[in-house]
């Protein structure tokens, strides 16, 4: 899609941390359905009720209303029960970063990351073999991750498509210089479905569609937080990898929205890591110690900004505007007991890559997929609520990976 597409759409849905939304035991055997936990006659699409308190957690509204079908689809899914076996195979497809499912099924499924290194992304990865495991019809998953190195991303694009893939789900780091790859995949009858960051072209030719919530939205309700807590100060924009189409689009678009009090004094990449985000943080103070707001995509990023604040001996006296939903941070602004610092959230977007496979589904099963799938979501601001300290608090609040999956991958 074109840039301003990108502008119109993107990031993703939130989603539960609990138990799938049942509260039953996941390894009791009377809820399985075979290894997918699901029946194998099955639609690709909706099929039941999304559960609400899942879309509670996932768009901050229990109500379907609006919500466009393959996000309900994906969701229902994910609040199917997960047994013993479905753990450790999530695990293990998780930890060797391609699996065979044992369903004897014959449709292979990718996610092409690129850039798999942070706490976020491996969430959404396990967001995606979750929700795969679902489908009796897949029977490989496979899992690459460019590194943030665009040519990598072509070469792990065109191995994907030599392997025959069924359907490859991927996070466009690269941005336009991917499109090529994309439509050689999409030429080749391979469904391909970027989620949150695309490689511009056009959803519905090019590739299938493209799942995200609307970006330029985020930008705006960012800047409207900024209009009512900061009013007149300065504030700041951080961004993760140099160049990504994601930060771009939220920030062309927060910046005009902007009240004439508040002025942008900066704007940084982090790296969407805990480091960057120090470095980045640490040079802003050092020129503007009286910042009033932070905007900012990655919430577990953050923690590096709230460590640069205590080496730089400057209060916590700031508004952060956050994308996601990592756990900890929340935990960090409990701990600071400073009323001056205030933390407003969307949505944990991890959640966006089951979205993505379920279209892919859907349209295997000849169903229809809209072109484009903009996922709702709202701010929300923290409070003492947010703390989830039964789960890591490097994974985000939202994830509808259960607890005890969590507990699996960064457990002791």
């Amino acid at each position: 899609m074109a840039f301003a597409a990108i502008l119109a759409l993107a990031l993703a849905a939130c989603n539960g941390e609990g138990d799938g939304g049942d509260g039953g035991d996941p390894t009791s055997p009377e809820q399985t359905t075979g290894v997918t936990g699901s029946p194998t006659e099955d639609a690709a699409g909706l099929d039941g009720e999304a559960d609400p308190e899942l879309l509670q957690k996932a768009l901050g509204s229990e109500s379907a209303e609006g919500v466009p079908e393959t996000v309900l689809a994906a969701v229902e899914r994910a609040g199917r029960p997960i047994t013993q076996d479905v753990l450790d195979k999530a695990l293990e497809c998780w930890r060797e970063k391609e699996c065979e499912t044992g369903t004897g099924g014959d449709v292979s499924v990718a996610l092409a990351d690129g850039f798999g290194e942070n706490v976020w992304r491996e969430v959404t990865y396990m967001e995606f073999i979750l929700q795969a495991l679902t489908y009796p019809e897949i029977g490989e998953i496979v899992y690459t991750s460019a590194q943030g190195d665009t040519q990598k991303a072509i070469s792990d694009f065109r191995a994907l498509i030599a392997r025959q893939m069924d359907v490859i789900v991927t996070f466009v780091d690269a941005g336009e210089a991917l499109l090529p790859t994309v439509r050689e995949a999409t030429e080749q009858g391979v469904v391909v479905v970027p989620y949150i960051s695309g490689p511009a072209g056009t959803p519905g030719e090019d590739y299938l569609s493209f799942v995200a919530e609307d970006l330029c939205q985020l930008g705006e309700n960012f800047a409207e937080v900024m209009n009512t807590e900061v009013g007149e100060g300065k504030v700041a924009f951080l961004g993760g990898t140099p160049g990504n189409p994601l930060s771009e689009a939220w920030q062309s678009c927060e910046e005009p929205a902007l009240a004439d009090g508040i002025e942008v004094v900066g704007k940084a990449d982090t790296n969407w890591t805990q480091e960057g985000t120090l470095q980045a943080v640490s040079s802003l103070l050092s020129q503007h110690p009286d910042l009033a707001g932070i905007s900012y995509e990655y919430a577990d990023g953050f923690l590096g900004g709230v460590r640069a604040y205590e080496a730089a001996g400057v209060p916590l006296d700031v508004v952060l505007t956050l994308r996601t939903d990592e756990a900890g941070v929340f935990c960090a602004w409990e701990e600071a007991e400073n009323p001056d610092f205030k933390i407003f959230f969307s949505s944990g977007g991890s959640f966006d890559s089951r979205i993505a496979l379920t279209a892919g589904m859907m349209s295997l099963a000849g169903e229809e997929v809209e072109p484009n799938i903009v996922v709702p979501a709202q701010m929300r601001q923290v409070d003492e609520s947010h703390c989830n300290r039964s789960i890591p608090l490097e994974a985000p609040a939202s994830t509808l990976v259960p607890d005890e999956v969590l507990t699996a991958m960064y457990g002791d």
